[in-house]
């Protein structure tokens, strides 16, 4: 969205006026109303010197016989239709990003699990371990990420279970 058209929509959010104007806004944000102020008076104080050819779209009821194209030329309205489509284009953007964030939340949830989740696991079922298992999930309680990779812990799981079976089925 360009300057001016994001500039536009804060005016229509702050004063609830659709506005299109030729220059470029003096400012960044948009004043607050003040009570009793003119039409000439705001304009200075929001759109500044530089602004021309203000427009204010207000609604009004045309009489029945006017044409439409009369009413699209008197409109003039390319500059808000630019506004609504960057509007648009904004709100695709953020709803885009939304979506990835909540992929990328729900990926972690499922690929990730806490260092406290597996040592809660660990302390209640201490008793009942073999040390050398509590040495094993020691390890991954041990790394420096907080959150620990559920992959590569059945991974490991794996590859320790297939030792010990395999040394199990030597001694056999």
């Amino acid at each position: 969205m360009s300057l001016k058209q994001n500039y536009c929509y804060k005016i229509l959010k702050k004063y609830s006026l659709i506005i299109d104007f030729d220059g470029t806004p003096t400012r960044k944000t948009v004043p607050s109303p003040v009570e009793g102020e003119t039409y000439g008076q705001w304009k200075n104080r929001v759109l500044g010197d530089s602004a021309s050819n203000v427009v204010l779209y207000t609604p009004t009821e045309p009489a029945h016989q006017t044409r439409i194209s009369t009413l699209q030329n008197r409109a003039g309205a390319e500059s808000l239709e630019k506004i609504f489509s960057a509007f648009g284009k904004t709100k695709e953007k953020q709803k885009k990003s939304a979506i990835n964030e909540a992929i990328e939340n729900t990926e972690q949830k499922y690929e990730t699990f806490s260092r406290d989740t597996l040592r809660y696991l660990l302390e209640d079922s201490s008793e009942s371990l073999e040390p050398s298992v509590v040495e094993f999930f020691e390890r991954f309680l041990n790394t420096t990420n907080p959150n620990i990779d559920t992959e590569k812990l059945i991974s490991d799981l794996m590859t320790a279970y297939n030792a010990a079976v395999r040394m199990y089925r030597e001694r056999s």
